[in-house]
């Protein structure tokens, strides 16, 4: 495929990869950067690509796949800075704000990998459940029942503490 090919097929959808990848990342800087990685992978993949699939289709699911890694790596350890903040000052409450957070950030990596990330797309990162389900693909179903189990898995584990 030819500079002219891959810019006459792909460069039209530009506007609409921004869109899903601001839509899900909320970010401008990391929607431009999200969209730039799908092109620099296309071009790299041009020979391959198959011809006959529509490519708005394939430049969306590469978007959207592209912004869930993102989202998964801004969210492995999202409270450890919150932490280590709290932990440097000399207050004894906040000393004990601080371990009570370290203890629950331990409780949620025990947790199941889909219900640890519908948790902190709901919790942390204020997602609606809509968002979620496009994000992840699961059913509102599943994800109010990974959420209920998630959050009981928690209590209980908090009241053995």
């Amino acid at each position: 495929m030819t500079h002219e090919q891959f810019t006459q097929i792909y460069l039209p959808f530009s506007g609409k990869m921004y869109a899903l990848a601001y839509n899900l990342l909320r970010n401008r800087d990391e929607a431009r950067d999200c969209v730039q990685d799908v092109y620099a992978e296309l071009w790299q993949r041009r020979e391959v690509i198959d011809r006959d699939k529509p490519p708005l289709a394939l430049v969306l699911t590469m978007v959207r796949n592209n912004c869930l890694d993102r989202l998964k790596t801004r969210y492995t350890e999202p409270f450890d800075d919150i932490a280590e903040t709290l932990a440097t000052n000399n207050t004894e409450n906040q000393i004990d704000a601080a371990s009570d957070l370290n203890a629950v950030i331990q409780l949620i990596g025990k947790l199941p990998p889909d219900q640890k990330t519908v948790l902190r797309l709901r919790t942390i990162d204020g997602l609606e459940i809509d968002q979620i389900q496009e994000l992840t693909h699961f059913s509102r179903e599943n994800i109010y029942t990974l959420l209920s189990r998630a959050r009981k898995t928690l209590k209980e584990l908090t009241a053995k503490l």
